[in-house]
């Protein structure tokens, strides 16, 4: 049996790499010096990249749980959280048992269903939102919770059960016949063989519905107007006074709210890369 060698990566490679991680960084680390620069200095005309003083105010009254602006940042978080929690139980089921039809139970028009499905994906959200601000505002939903993961799910629910799908078909025929033949329904074998067999699946769409959710905000700007429902994506760029933009205390406030984000990207990355590369894989 041969065994494959590998050729080192190339001098390119490392500085496309040290690019592409370059370009990743900059963006963090000037809103991290924006956010230690004290106001009066950031309209300076200098040509020095760092300030001369440095302050942790705009954390220091993020963090400070009597502060208003503690307040109003940590109530956008709370929203961000109730919206994902909703959004998470309601996709994932309704994903998983549309990507099982479709990868496991033959039907009539089960082709054209999958392509109306998945060519949802194309419809951009700037297409829909108008039309969807009529109907809550003529319904008197807006600024609801569980109707705004309603919009979240519609928007989620083709890319996870496509997903989900692609996963389904990978699980060999002869298991299903196997479970049948000891007399499982196909209901019994969806729950007691399919799902437990597709938990790395799930738990990506988990994370990716997750993710996704954290960082809407165009859908929140129109449907969710007031501070008890705005999210953490929202509240960030709403850090203004009556005469000025805060922009400190706004680039604060954003590198603290990608914290959750970019923690769960780290610690579950090989799910995520396990439910996008099961994806790719599709028929």
């Amino acid at each position: 049996m041969k065994i494959k060698k590998y050729s080192k990566p190339s001098i390119l490679y490392y500085i496309c790499l040290l690019f592409f991680i370059t370009a990743i960084l900059i963006p963090f680390v000037w809103g991290f010096i924006v956010s230690i620069t004290p106001e009066y200095e950031m309209f300076k005309n200098t040509k020095k990249f760092l300030p001369t003083t440095i302050i942790f105010d705009n954390y220091k009254s993020l963090l400070d749980f009597s502060s208003r602006d503690s307040k109003i940042f940590f109530n956008g978080i709370s929203n961000s959280l109730k919206t994902s929690v909703i959004t998470i139980f309601l996709t994932l089921p309704l994903a998983s048992f549309f990507a099982y039809a479709i990868s496991k139970v033959p039907f009539r028009g089960k082709r054209f269903i999958k392509f109306i499905l998945f060519s949802t994906m194309a419809i951009p959200v700037l297409a829909t939102i108008i039309p969807l601000y009529k109907i809550f505002a003529s319904l008197r939903v807006l600024d609801n919770f569980f109707f705004l993961s309603l919009v979240y799910v519609t928007s989620f629910l083709p890319m996870n059960t496509w997903i989900m799908s692609n996963f389904f078909d990978t699980i060999p025929k002869e298991i299903e016949d196997a479970a049948f033949i000891d007399g499982c329904s196909k209901l019994c074998t969806f729950f007691k063989i399919i799902l437990p067999l597709s938990l790395p699946s799930i738990f990506a769409s988990l994370l990716l519905v997750f993710l996704m959710t954290w960082s809407q905000f165009q859908i929140p700007l129109i449907l969710a107007s007031s501070y008890e429902t705005k999210p953490i994506s929202i509240v960030v760029s709403e850090f203004v006074s009556k005469d000025s933009i805060k922009y400190g205390i706004t680039t604060a406030a954003g590198l603290l709210a990608v914290v959750p984000a970019i923690f769960i990207s780290i610690f579950f990355h090989r799910f995520l890369m396990h439910g996008l590369s099961s994806a790719s894989k599709g028929k």
